[in-house]
């Protein structure tokens, strides 16, 4: 018997030892005699239920983890001993969850299943004259009743009240025990759980610090992808164009979705892609294309027999055909056993091959079907593999920048939930792309655009930015080296600020009466100065708007980077802008699910 088989027995003995205390108060009552053991009977009864439900609450604790289903939880502790808890699989979940503590654990519910044991025998179950006189009818009379007492069952019973009367110490010596071992099954569990937490805990701040410290070098990534593109921009199409899919982060797996496009016959080509980076991929591409072929059981030909056109007779008189794609013609091949007939195609071979074909001109390379891998692009340190996802033809590409939308130029404007959705996308990849090719200068709002729904006419897709590049300067000539200076970042991040204020009052700075209050400025570096000037007005009210989260984005934003050092600002935008915008849209977004349901 497993220990959990007897962790059901001992919580259906607390009923028993209950049912069986009541039918003594009943006897009890119809001999007179209640009255004398009244105060150590309700004692004992409140004991017993203590106890149960103690017992029964350990052991929703211990369940509660390991079955989903509420109802089951309820049907196992509502038959103790029934089938279900002589399941293996509960017993092997309730050995994991407990790990080293699950030998003790099960000692303990078998001293509990003893000490119960003997409360029975404490409670006279096995006296057969009580349990007769237990079982005996209800007696209608006074006389009758007085008359049982006096006779031989009615003494027996009246042992019985005696032990009973006489059995408090030995009675609180067994609960007391009971009470120990239910402390100690609930602090084994309460350190097992805590220990288990303690664990889960420390392997989630490992995986996020891991993740956080990807996220920070992510751009170093980018800057490799765009110098792998442009190394393969090798046509000489005057129209083509790369829009890069602008996404908030949150796994190390380096992806990039990139939209090309292409004039030719008076029709714009617009071909989506993923690039990945692929030693995963091509080892599950590798896996999957030579799985068939090692579970398949055949047998060889000899050598003279293989160009046979016509069927070879085995000497069993049985035979089953096998036709290759690596022919023209279809070859019979004898067999011992009949087999089902098996045709190979070429789409494994074809995408083995296009898994090792490195691209070398990109405009030809993205001529492939869709759905298809079109080889890789390479650098110093892995391998970049692209693949196609959708192609449009179209007359004209739909699209609006986030200055359009910001100034009303659109007639669906996006709601709350869509600006901060877009205001946490430009924070990442703010943070993501700095200092990379893919972002020479801050972002503005004429540089970021949402491309229309193809299916749709005059509806745009708001949750995906866009950035326009151009790969005809080749892998170095677009790289800023001002980029890298501590004044310039703390610049863009100005620039990333004033973006984040728009967003939130979805309105754009210069139609602000704190901007007006401000000069036009002379040139481009004296605008961009009253321009933060008029945003850390405008900044005061961002709290009462949107909250202290997306305030602290801003505000670190609008100056408090400046106390961060230069080689960890990234770290620092991590926990004080990311985060923050992360929680806010989600906060907003948990909002209004609870408002719609």
């Amino acid at each position: 018997m497993s220990g959990f088989e007897v962790a059901g027995l001992v919580l259906g003995a607390f009923p028993l030892a209950i049912s069986a205390l009541e039918k003594y108060r009943e006897v009890a009552t119809r001999l007179g005699l209640f009255r004398h053991i009244r105060l150590q009977y309700k004692k004992c009864r409140d004991d017993l239920e203590f106890h149960r439900l103690v017992f029964k609450r350990n052991l929703r604790h211990l369940l509660l983890p390991l079955v989903v289903d509420d109802d089951r939880i309820e049907a196992l502790l509502a038959d103790p001993g029934g089938d279900s808890w002589k399941e293996p699989l509960v017993a092997d979940l309730l050995e994991k969850r407990l790990q080293d503590s699950f030998e003790l654990y099960i000692e303990y519910i078998e001293g509990m299943d003893c000490v119960m044991k003997e409360i029975h025998k404490e409670l006279a179950f096995d006296s057969q004259p009580v349990q007769t006189k237990v079982n005996t009818p209800k007696t209608p009379t006074n006389a009758a009743g007085l008359k049982s007492a006096l006779g031989r069952e009615g003494r027996a019973f009246q042992m019985y009240r005696l032990k009973f009367s006489n059995g408090e110490t030995n009675r609180k010596r067994l609960f007391a025990e009971l009470q120990s071992y239910n402390d100690k099954l609930e602090k084994l569990l309460d350190s097992s759980d805590k220990d288990t937490l303690l664990v889960q805990q420390r392997t989630t701040a490992t995986q996020c610090a891991a993740i956080d410290a990807a996220i920070c070098s992510f751009w170093i990534q980018a800057r490799d992808v765009f110098k792998a593109l442009a190394s393969a921009w090798n046509c000489r199409c005057q129209q083509h164009g790369a829009k890069l899919l602008l996404q908030h982060r949150t796994s190390k797996k380096p992806e990039f979705q990139v939209t090309f496009t292409n004039f030719t016959s008076s029709k714009w080509e617009i071909q989506k892609t993923k690039i990945a980076e692929g030693n995963d991929i091509v080892s599950a591409t590798m896996h999957q294309s030579t799985t068939l072929l090692e579970h398949i059981p055949l047998r060889p030909h000899p050598a003279h027999r293989r160009h046979h056109k016509t069927p070879l007779k085995s000497a069993l008189r049985t035979k089953g055909n096998i036709t290759t794609s690596t022919t023209t013609s279809t070859t019979t091949v004898s067999l011992l056993k009949p087999l089902p007939s098996i045709t190979f195609t070429s789409v494994e071979t074809t995408l083995v091959h296009s898994i090792n074909q490195p691209i070398s001109n990109l405009c030809t390379a993205l001529e492939k079907s869709e759905g298809s891998c079109c080889g890789y692009l390479s650098d110093d340190n892995c391998r970049y593999y692209v693949y196609t996802m959708s192609r449009e033809s179209v007359q004209v590409i739909p699209s609006v920048t986030l200055d359009q939308i910001l100034d009303g130029g659109v007639i669906s404007q996006p709601t709350r939930t869509q600006r901060y959705n877009v205001s946490l996308i430009l924070a990442s990849s703010f943070l993501q792309l700095l200092e990379s090719p893919w972002m020479t200068t801050p972002f503005r709002k004429t540089d970021i655009l949402f491309l229309g729904d193809l299916t749709k006419s005059g509806v745009f897709v708001l949750d995906q930015p866009h950035i326009n590049r151009d790969f005809s300067m080749g892998p170095e000539g677009t790289t800023s080296e001002s980029a890298k200076r501590g004044d310039n970042v703390t610049d863009s991040l100005d620039h990333l600020g004033i973006l984040l204020l728009e967003l939130c009052f979805g309105n754009v700075l210069e139609k602000q009466a704190c901007r007006k209050s401000w000069p036009v400025g002379g040139d481009e570096r004296e605008k961009a100065v009253f321009d933060v000037m008029a945003a850390r007005n405008w900044q005061c009210q961002v709290n009462e708007e949107a909250g202290p989260d997306y305030a602290e984005a801003v505000g670190w934003c609008l100056g408090g980077n400046r106390s961060s050092q230069p080689e960890k600002w990234r770290r620092d935008m991590l926990q004080k802008v990311i985060q923050p915008l992360q929680r806010c849209r989600d906060y907003l977004a948990g909002s209004l699910a609870q408002t719609a349901s």
